[in-house]
């Protein structure tokens, strides 16, 4: 019993924090990174959670998958859909129709699971329940009783982030991480005992957790190093050391010689103790206007904030479910939008701390739109010279990089749920700037607001002192691969390469290539990947009950 290929996602593992932390301390990592191939590993952008997952876990590009956030727009409202939208299979279920026993657990934007003939499918944190998985997540259904009497409930949210200016929240944290991982990894020995898989594949969330709550109590430097509070400064490095041992332990379980594939999907960094507000710049270049009376949606984010900061996960969870689990599309929705007067508005911002971006207010388009299509062009330039502008009132630097069109980023017949410009934004001094909803924002605040000391650390539904960075971590390690050390790769060359050495050729629409460099040979003709389609299958799988999950668990900050 055991696995050939084995597949470890570490959400928000940063190469540059594993070197600095050193082989000392992360052995098995620095171990595997000399004996193999390893990559800076490229994220599609943004670089966020569900973009890049689901582009790992079905080897395409977003605007094939589908899956560009948490939510998606349907002119001014939002609906909390997560993976629910996805339009592709995973690699998994294209596995399974050649036979290949394999298991997917844990992977966020996976619910409902994939219905294996030959394995076990076990959804993630944003399967629709607010405490502990219940059998709807898991697949075969035959499977959810015994893992429940053997490891008691599959708990999905036990760290309450909402709650992270409790006291004493950031020392409990890392204990709490640590035991977490320890659990994952007695559920998947327990699973890799049980039959001899072709892929296993399972995912550790606890080192993005761990990045976006402690990373400023683990770097000194940091503008929101909080002074003088005797926090512990090891949290973090207690996350990493711990998932470097479930690694080894879990390479061990898998069997002699088993292909190993570390992927994150993202990287980790410090937050800066600078807020922008990108509606307000818009608004300063004349293309946005405010509805003149803004109390409404402030009194919404604020309602908002309380409820998930203030209530228990099971009030929540009740409370979000009112109204046939229309609340929280409906709360995101005002907050998001609610304080802009669309008729007098040309472009304006969802202001998604991890998701920059700017929409077109489109005549035909949107229902109260203003511009029309043919003037597109005009409208970018317009943006651009706005956000390229915008200077750091405190340090004078450029603070948008780069602007991307969707169609320049993405590829397939989906691209149309991206925003229209993606935003790239510039690392103040090594630490990201902040977006915040800017009718929440003080009165009299302009476009930039600096943090009070209080505030530096954060909680979930507001600025974390840990945010993503646009590469993450790629090791290849066993019998196929060769030492190459690094290599340039993105995240679907990781899906590709990962087929490749199961013998299979990646689908024709893939967005990855194959890492030929880092393996010994081909071998045998790869057998092509079958065709299978799960379009509307998923949509039909309870958008509503995902919106609850989501708006219980927070998203979005």
């Amino acid at each position: 019993m055991g696995a050939k290929h084995l597949i470890l996602g570490l959400d928000g593992v940063d190469l540059d924090l594993v070197r600095e932390l050193g082989a000392e301390r992360l052995p098995t990592l620095h171990r595997l990174m000399a004996e193999g191939s390893y990559a800076h590993l490229e994220s599609v952008l943004p670089p966020a959670t569900l973009p890049n997952w689901t582009t790992f876990l079905t080897g395409l590009d977003p605007g094939a998958h589908g899956v560009f956030d948490f939510t998606t727009r349907r002119d001014y409202r939002v609906a909390f859909t997560a993976g629910s939208v996805r339009e592709a299979p995973t690699l998994f279920a294209r596995l399974d129709r050649l036979g290949l026993r394999t298991a997917c657990v844990g992977f966020p934007a996976t619910w409902p699971p994939e219905r294996l003939e030959h394995g076990v499918f076990i959804s993630g944190w944003d399967a629709p329940v607010a405490f502990e998985a219940d059998a709807s997540f898991v697949w075969p259904r035959a499977l959810y009783e015994p893992l429940k009497r053997r490891f008691d409930a599959h708990r999905l949210s036990d760290v309450d982030e909402f709650r992270a200016d409790d006291p004493g929240f950031h020392q409990r944290l890392p204990g709490q991480l640590v035991a977490r991982v320890g659990r994952k990894v007695a559920m998947a020995r327990w699973l890799l005992g049980r039959e001899d898989w072709d892929a296993f594949a399972l995912y550790f969330g606890e080192s993005d957790t761990a990045s976006h709550h402690l990373f400023s109590l683990h770097d000194d430097a940091s503008p929101r190093h909080p002074q003088g509070l005797g926090y512990a400064r090891d949290g973090l490095t207690r996350v990493y050391r711990r998932l470097d041992a479930a690694v080894d332990e879990l390479r061990q379980a898998a069997g002699e010689g088993v292909e190993l594939t570390l992927v994150s999907d993202h990287g980790s960094g410090g937050s800066s103790d600078v807020i922008l507000y990108l509606d307000r710049a818009l608004e300063q270049a004349g293309l946005l206007t405010f509805t003149p009376h803004k109390l409404g949606s402030a009194l919404i984010g604020l309602a908002k904030g309380a409820a998930l900061s203030r209530l228990s996960p099971r009030l929540r969870e009740r409370l979000f479910s009112l109204g046939d689990r229309a609340l929280p599309g409906w709360i995101e929705s005002r907050a998001r939008f609610g304080s802009v007067d669309m008729r007098r508005t040309r472009a304006f911002s969802e202001e998604l701390n991890y998701f920059p971006s700017i929409s077109y207010n489109l005549r035909g388009r949107e229902s109260l739109g203003t511009v029309d299509p043919s003037r597109r062009a005009e409208l970018r330039r317009s943006v651009e010279a706005a956000l390229f502008a915008l200077r750091d009132p405190w340090n004078g630097q450029r603070v948008v990089e780069a602007v991307h069109s969707r169609e320049e980023l993405y590829e397939g017949a989906f691209v149309e749920r991206a925003p229209d410009l993606i935003l790239s934004l510039a690392l103040r001094e090594g630490y990201s700037y902040n977006l915040a909803p800017s009718a929440t924002a003080p009165a009299g605040t302009g476009c930039f607001r600096r943090l009070a000391p209080q505030e530096y650390l954060g909680r979930k539904g507001r600025s974390m002192p840990g945010s993503h960075r646009p590469r993450g971590v790629f090791i290849a390690h066993g019998p196929s691969v060769l030492a190459h050390g690094r290599v340039d790769a993105g995240i679907a060359d990781a899906s590709a390469t990962l087929l490749s050495r199961l013998g299979v050729a990646p689908a024709p629409e893939a967005r990855g290539r194959v890492l030929f460099e880092i393996l010994r040979g081909c071998g045998e003709t790869p057998r092509a990947l079958p065709r299978v389609s799960s379009a509307g299958r998923r949509r039909q799988a309870g958008e509503a009950a995902v919106a609850t999950r989501l708006r219980a668990l927070g998203y979005i900050d």
